[in-house]
């Protein structure tokens, strides 16, 4: 079964809106150009959709979410924005509502290692691009943290938080895979590169996570006790997410992520 794990509480929905073309989609933004239909898929609260308007200006640029609670989130901070160029609809990633060839560009952020069929959404981008159109991909590998101080249980929470993105369809390590999955679904002159975030604000990302943790099924919690049998002890979801409030407190605390991206054309 396929879930999106962040979900869309206050915390995680206050997380995703931190971002920006600047801090998240730069990588993408000497492929625009003014003029450009562009399409972002998995836009969430539309605040990198936002940011895309005036660098293709007149083009028209179409956020588009599996979501209806963000999807009205970006239109009315698309109201407030006073752009023009800017349209938003609910959608799936899956089975977007749009011709061929429709698009100069396509771009989609944070949506891939929660995909259970990337190859497919990224075979949809594809049909929606027009021939010479680029993509542009982003996703985090969660192979490649790094934090202090660290710790078994800091560890040990991380872990689990991966596991429960993998029960929910999602792959955490996608970020590595960009390129290949790029290839698989048609696409041709692949450029790939990654890059850090650093976390100023723990507490928000160590909210994030600890909220994700506290909130697992019983089912998830009972596999984890299979999975450890015969081990020592472990601890319990609320001992994870003290452990992660607790680290994000601590005066020599610091979280970066690495972040993959992708580029590519539609011959």
């Amino acid at each position: 079964m396929e879930k999106y794990t962040p979900g869309y509480s206050a915390n995680a929905t206050t997380f995703m809106a931190q971002r920006t073309v600047d801090s998240h989609a730069a990588f993408f933004r000497a492929y625009l150009r003014p003029g450009f239909h562009l399409l972002d898929c998995g836009c969430g609260p539309g605040t990198i959709t936002l940011g895309f308007a005036p660098l293709i200006s007149p083009g028209l640029v179409t956020g588009v979410d599996l979501e209806a609670s963000q999807i009205q989130v970006a239109r009315e901070r698309s109201v407030a924005s006073g752009l023009s160029n800017l349209r938003f609809q609910v959608s799936s990633i899956y089975e977007l509502p749009f011709a061929n060839h429709c698009f100069d560009a396509a771009f989609s952020h944070a949506v891939m290692e929660h995909l259970q069929q990337p190859v497919k959404a990224l075979q949809e981008l594809h049909r929606v691009l027009k021939p010479g159109g680029v993509v542009g991909l982003r996703s985090p590998d969660w192979g490649g943290f790094l934090l202090a101080p660290a710790s078994a249980e800091l560890e040990e929470a991380l872990a689990y938080y991966k596991q429960i993105q993998q029960r929910n369809g999602g792959d955490p390590y996608i970020g590595r895979q960009l390129g290949a999955l790029l290839r698989q679904a048609g696409f041709t002159n692949i450029k790939v590169s990654a890059s850090y975030q650093c976390y100023e604000n723990l507490s928000l990302i160590a909210e994030y996570l600890a909220l994700q943790i506290e909130a697992s099924d019983s089912n998830e919690q009972s596999n984890r006790s299979k999975e450890n049998a015969g081990s020592s002890r472990h601890q319990s979801c609320a001992e994870m997410g003290n452990t992660l409030r607790a680290w994000s407190q601590h005066r020599d605390s610091w979280f970066a992520q690495a972040w993959c991206e992708a580029v590519a054309y539609k011959a």
